[in-house]
């Protein structure tokens, strides 16, 4: 390994020891009775969960004002911020497919913000096609409404239809450190992942990932072998890949990172601009459970997973 690598390995090695002890002593902190609660995640969670169900899920779009603030900022490239655009939006797509509908498989709020994982499922108007893309919510509330959105989309689902948006990196949010007990252990476990896995080329360490992985991406093999080797693939092909994390969320039981991946392929100096989300479900400590979101767009030139 380069000196600068290895010097982060040793100081990944050594703050390693201390949160892995850390871990051990804490691993049911999230069960106990008498922990703290994110009361503010509690009602940004209700507000989320409320538009999803009462304006997407049943179409009342008389009910958006009271959901969404005048102000709200979009943040997806190509859409359009504050409630008449949003309503121009929504319009203008289910025009084409109208009856789209999401399907949430996870939420996690921690203070104003909730993420949602989440897939949208659509038939075309014209030719009665099924369009399905899986995307990586993320919005803000403020005064009992929403604020702003972030998203991760598998844009390339929607090319089929003719549906081409811009890409682009999405403005980045700080880590908050000011929740639970519980919240801050786990975004602890996921930096510490991100260095042990993804950062530092042929680490021994694996942050908080458990051997038996379970893993949800598609293209990738079960296991902590599986996922370090689809990082591997990475970054074979692109030796200078590099990690910007954009946002970070943590509950109880799951950690979230929003992140760009960037590198140069070897030999052709293709560049690589990759907007990614992963999820990592946390039982008894460690990471049991992975998910991640994709613009395919940026990979499948690649052949990459």
């Amino acid at each position: 390994m380069k000196k600068k690598s290895v010097f982060r390995f040793l100081v990944v090695a050594v703050v390693g020891v201390l949160i892995a002890a850390f871990f051990q002593g804490n691993a049911g902190a999230a069960d106990r009775k008498d922990r703290p609660t994110d009361t503010v995640g509690a009602e940004s969670r209700r507000v989320v969960l409320g538009f999803y169900q009462e304006v997407l899920a049943k179409r009342q779009l008389d009910l958006v004002g009271q959901y969404m603030r005048d102000d709200y900022v979009q943040h997806s490239p190509g859409l359009k911020s504050g409630v008449q655009g949003y309503l121009q939006d929504y319009a203008l797509f289910h025009s084409v497919f109208p009856d789209l509908e999401a399907t949430i498989y996870r939420v996690v709020p921690q203070g104003d913000k909730v993420f949602l994982l989440a897939t949208f499922r659509g038939h075309q108007v014209q030719t009665g096609k099924e369009l399905v893309f899986n995307t990586a919510e993320l919005y803000r509330v403020q005064d009992g409404k929403l604020a702003e959105h972030w998203d991760v989309v598998d844009y390339a689902a929607m090319e089929a239809f003719g549906v081409n948006l811009p890409g682009g990196v999405e403005p980045s949010t700080p880590t908050d450190w000011s929740g639970t007990n519980a919240q801050r252990l786990n975004l602890l476990r996921l930096f510490f992942t991100v260095d042990g896995v993804y950062r530092i080329p042929d680490s021994p360490f694996h942050g908080a990932l458990a051997e038996d992985l379970i893993q949800n991406q598609p293209g990738v093999e079960p296991g902590l072998d599986g996922l370090r080797d689809n990082v591997d693939s990475y970054r074979e092909r692109f030796p200078d890949l590099s990690f910007e994390i954009t946002h970070t969320v943590a509950d109880d039981d799951t950690a979230v990172v929003y992140w760009v991946w960037r590198g140069h392929e070897k030999g052709t100096g293709k560049p690589l601009e990759l907007n990614r989300a992963d999820v990592f479900r946390v039982d008894h400590g460690r990471f049991v459970e992975h998910w991640s979101r994709l613009d395919y767009r940026a990979v499948n030139p690649f052949g990459l997973s």
